[in-house]
C-alpha cells in the first residue's frame, strides 16, 4: 500500500485550530440538499449515513495512519472487499487542542450490510476491527479538490460560521467528529487531485 496517505495530513496536526471562526448560536434546519455558498465554498445539506462499515481504529500521531490504513486494507483484502468499496475516515479529535499521542481516528471501509454478514466475526479476524454503521446524522458537506497539504486550510473556512449565520441555518458543529469520505481513493490520485467530501454535522 506504498503511497497511502491519511485523510489528514501532519500539516493539520501543525496547522492549529480547525475551528476556525465559530459563532455559537442556533438556526433554521434547512431542507434536505439546501445549497449554501461561503465565498468560493459550496456546502449542502444532506444526511450522512447509515453506512455499514468495517472500522480500525488509530490512536496516536497521524504521521503513522498509513499503517493503520495498510492493516485494514490488506485485511478487506483478504475478505475479497477491496474491488470499488468506498473509503471512509472518522476524526475524533482536533490536533490544535489534544495532544498528538491521544489522537485518535477511524479508518473505515464501506461494505454493504449483506457483506459484513458473510465475513468472520471480529475476534477472529486477527485485527481490532469493527463492524458498525455511521449515522444517520444531518451535515454540511463541502468537498475539498486539490493537495492533502491544504486539507487543514479547507477545515478552517469550513467552519467559518458567518455564511451560515447571514442565512439564518444552522451551522455546522465546530468540535468533531467529522467524516471523510476519500473519493480519490487513498493515494491513487496525484497530490494536487486529491478529491475529499468533508461532511460536518450541525450543532
Amino acid at each position: 500500500m506504498h503511497g497511502y496517505r491519511s485523510g489528514i495530513p501532519d500539516d493539520l496536526a501543525k496547522a492549529g485550530d480547525m475551528a476556525g471562526r465559530h459563532v455559537t448560536g442556533t438556526g433554521a434546519t434547512p431542507a434536505r440538499d439546501t445549497v449554501l455558498a461561503s465565498g468560493q465554498r459550496i456546502f449542502t445539506f444532506v444526511e450522512f449515513g447509515p453506512l455499514p462499515v468495517i472500522s480500525l481504529r488509530h490512536s496516536g500521531t497521524f504521521r503513522t495512519l498509513a499503517r493503520t490504513w495498510r492493516n485494514l486494507i490488506d485485511y478487506t483484502d483478504s475478505c475479497g472487499l477491496t474491488q470499488g468499496v468506498q473509503l471512509v475516515g472518522v476524526v475524533y479529535d482536533d490536533p490544535a487542542y489534544v495532544p498528538a499521542e491521544s489522537l485518535r481516528y477511524d479508518a473505515c471501509v464501506a461494505v454493504p450490510e449483506a457483506g459484513l454478514r458473510r465475513l468472520p466475526l471480529p475476534a477472529d479476524s486477527g485485527l481490532p476491527v469493527r463492524y458498525e454503521t455511521l449515522g444517520p446524522v444531518w451535515c454540511w458537506r463541502t468537498t475539498h479538490r486539490g493537495r492533502f497539504g491544504t486539507l487543514s486550510e479547507t477545515y478552517r473556512r469550513a467552519l467559518d460560521t458567518t455564511a451560515f449565520q447571514q442565512q439564518g441555518v444552522v451551522a455546522p458543529c465546530p468540535n468533531p467528529p467529522f467524516y471523510e469520505i476519500y473519493r480519490s481513493g487513498l493515494g491513487a490520485a496525484p497530490d494536487d487531485d486529491a478529491r475529499i467530501d468533508i461532511h460536518l454535522p450541525v450543532a
